[in-house]
């Protein structure tokens, strides 16, 4: 699925580093990015999530979509890896959904409004898989390089095998998840049906959608 920002690298990879006050882009090489400690990563998470609800429009609690979000999600853990989740909606009609290590789940009113609440669930569970797999700490990891950009994010330059796996992985993830709470696991392939348009823009960081409905539907069967 399409990022916000006009980025399609995985939401995990996108991230602000607050230091960084010049307008000179800094290049960290693979060797700098080991270095990091897995509470700095978690660190530069809980400031992009951060920059990210400035960027966007909030919705306020009382507001009608964000009402609607927490029933979606009441089904759905509070915590995961003992950080407290955090749902919210920014009012942007792009479909779109990510999260961050530090428990920052976001959707959009795009999102909500194109998929039906089982498809929503389906979308968070893949979501809070990247965030239990800690797949932003892997990324830096294995990331070859980071270009930290004059407005203070970081991307990181990760392999694409990498990437791609990361999804299959919160795919399987979901699918667990969502068995574990009772919830419907259709959600995960026809949210993908929904959303095709968009997968297709960020084909370089997700698997092929044929290949990864088809995984979908093996794992699916083999949990019933």
């Amino acid at each position: 699925m399409k990022r916000l920002c006009n980025t399609a690298i995985l939401a995990c990879c996108l991230l602000m580093l607050s230091a960084c006050q010049t307008n000179k882009i800094t290049v960290m090489n693979h060797e700098q990015l080991q270095l990091l400690t897995d509470e700095q990563i978690i660190q530069f998470n809980q400031q992009s999530c951060a920059r990210q609800d400035r960027y966007e429009v909030l919705a306020s609690p009382s507001h009608a979509l964000q009402q609607h979000l927490n029933n979606i999600v009441h089904p759905l853990p509070k915590s995961i890896n003992n950080q407290i989740l955090n749902y919210r909606v920014y009012i942007n009609t792009q479909p779109a959904a990510w999260a961050s290590l530090n428990g920052c789940v976001r959707v959009t009113s795009g999102l909500l409004k194109n998929l039906n609440d089982n498809e929503v669930q389906a979308v968070l569970a893949h979501e809070i898989g990247h965030i239990a797999l800690k797949h932003s700490i892997k990324a830096f990891r294995a990331a070859k390089s980071a270009e930290v950009m004059s407005n203070n994010e970081i991307i990181l330059l990760t392999p694409q095998s990498l990437t791609q796996q990361q999804e299959l992985e919160a795919d399987e993830f979901a699918i667990n998840l969502l068995k574990q709470h009772h919830l419907n696991l259709d959600g995960l392939i026809t949210m993908l049906d929904k959303l095709n348009h968009h997968q297709k823009q960020a084909s370089h960081t997700h698997p092929d959608m044929i290949a990864r409905k088809q995984a979908l539907i093996r794992k699916i069967r083999a949990n019933q």
